[in-house]
């Protein structure tokens, strides 16, 4: 009699999927902010973000088979946002499944009010706020759960919107934010292989309404896809398709820049200098550039837009200053300079004694004083103060001093922290201390091309 199952099951690939992707994104992972660890842990530390439906409970799942496997560890977190009845026990639901299978589990509850539009876009913040500060207290990577369809919907999304082509490229299997990484194991998964993998384990999942919701943008390109792909169109695999091809053409262009001798990464004080040379590439490589550039020194609160940038390669042509997503070029000897913006309403915010802050989402911060953290240009121009003796402040540039990250005091004193790197000998003591993390959803932003092991075929059986 012939077996009628396939040789291998929808759990078996999902996990063959999972454990490739891993493999290749911790690969990739640099060094983790040095305020928080002054080596690389030896073993993989994994934050999963859970949701309660099938895509995040499967996320849990195989993270927690894989941290086990490779002598790592793994704990799941639940964000409730409080705007919908009833999520504080759907949530407590979550935890309580994770739990049953044996994945450490909690639930973090926002505090905020909702605001009255922008709803999905406040929650995404705010559960990528609570997110990331837990896996940075961990050390660890996190781990979300979009799969094969939500990389369709996203290309389908940007092209509506006339995205370039790191938007075409869709989200990447691992990128850095505010330090963390952040790596999506799922991206080469179908649905289907999901639900599967759910049923295999025996795990009951929660629904939300608002994957059904049509004022949402996401649900309805989520129906038309599937309206087309009904009539044999096969838009998905078309648009994943495009993903790769855009994302393989990204890969090689950043290849050039680092080639070409284009900064990759900020200097320990945030900055960068542009050479005058990259005005010289053609408009649509430089556009590219340029939007790399503004993530590596500030975070924008909207990538630029295609005219947006433009119009900066122009005045930038022109030898004109310049602003745009938060960074301002100033023109210099040898090139471009590229600073954090310190903006009209420039942000603070405190910390206590012997603990970290994060800054303006570039800066961790370490004090030895409760004080309040602003920029020095906001703070004054610190020609008085004590910055010349602290490490790493040393001939920069006075318009790059001028977004670096005080501390005042109770007593209003100026604390002018040491600046921190990979590269320059760790301070002790109890001096304080600022690291400029790193952000980038650039394919390696070191030039290599480690990323061509991802593979983001979809589970289709």
């Amino acid at each position: 009699m012939v077996d009628p199952r396939p040789a291998t099951s929808f759990p078996d690939l999902l996990a063959a999927v999972f454990d490739r992707v891993m493999a290749a994104a911790l690969a990739l992972v640099p060094p983790l902010p040095r305020l928080q660890s002054s080596s690389r842990p030896a073993s993989c530390r994994l934050v999963s973000a859970v949701s309660g439906g099938p895509d995040s409970i499967a996320l849990a799942l195989n993270a927690h088979r894989f941290a086990a496997a490779h002598g790592g560890t793994h704990r799941s977190i639940v964000i409730d946002h409080g705007i919908r009845p009833g999520s504080d026990a759907e949530a407590a639901r979550v935890v309580s499944r994770l739990e049953a299978h044996g994945i450490s589990a909690s639930c973090i509850r926002v505090r905020t009010p909702a605001p009255l539009t922008g709803i999905q876009e406040w929650a995404r913040a705010r559960r990528y706020e609570h997110l990331l500060a837990e896996a940075r207290r961990d050390r660890a990577c996190l781990l979300v759960g979009q799969h094969a369809g939500d990389q369709a919907e996203t290309v389908m999304m940007r092209l509506a919107r006339g995205s370039g082509l790191a938007g075409l490229a869709g989200m990447r299997p691992v990128t850095l934010r505010e330090g963390v990484p952040v790596i999506r194991p799922l991206l080469g998964a179908s649905r289907a292989a999901i639900i599967a993998s759910c049923d295999h384990h025996a795990i009951a999942t929660e629904a939300d309404p608002s994957n059904a919701d049509r004022r949402f943008e996401r649900v309805r390109r989520r129906d038309e896809i599937a309206a087309m792909d009904a009539t044999g169109m096969q838009v998905s695999s078309g648009l994943l398709r495009l993903a790769d091809a855009a994302s393989a053409i990204d890969r090689a262009l950043f290849r050039q820049f680092g080639l070409a001798g284009m900064p990759a990464a900020p200097e320990a004080a945030g900055y960068l200098v542009l050479p005058f040379a990259a005005l010289q590439m053609p408009p649509v490589v430089l556009a590219r550039l340029l939007a790399s550039i503004i993530g590596l020194v500030a975070i924008p609160g909207h990538a630029p837009g295609s005219d947006e940038l433009t119009r900066l390669s122009t005045r930038l042509c022109n030898k004109r200053p310049s602003t745009l997503g938060g960074a301002r070029f100033t023109p210099q000897q040898g090139g471009w300079l590229v600073t954090a913006e310190i903006g009209r309403q420039p942000p603070c915010c405190r910390v206590s004694a012997g603990e970290q802050a994060l800054f303006a989402g570039n800066w961790l911060i370490k004090s030895p004083v409760d004080a309040m953290i602003r920029y020095l240009g906001e703070a004054g121009s610190g020609c008085q103060g004590g910055w010349q003796k602290s490490r790493g402040w040393s001939g920069i540039p006075p318009l790059a001093r001028r977004s670096l990250p005080v501390l005042e005091t109770l007593d209003g004193a100026v604390l002018y922290p040491h600046l921190i790197s990979h590269d320059q000998p760790f301070v002790s003591g109890a001096t304080a201390q600022a690291e400029c993390l790193r952000h980038t959803s650039a394919p390696n932003a070191d030039g290599n091309d480690g990323q061509q092991s991802f593979s983001r075929r979809c589970l289709c059986i």
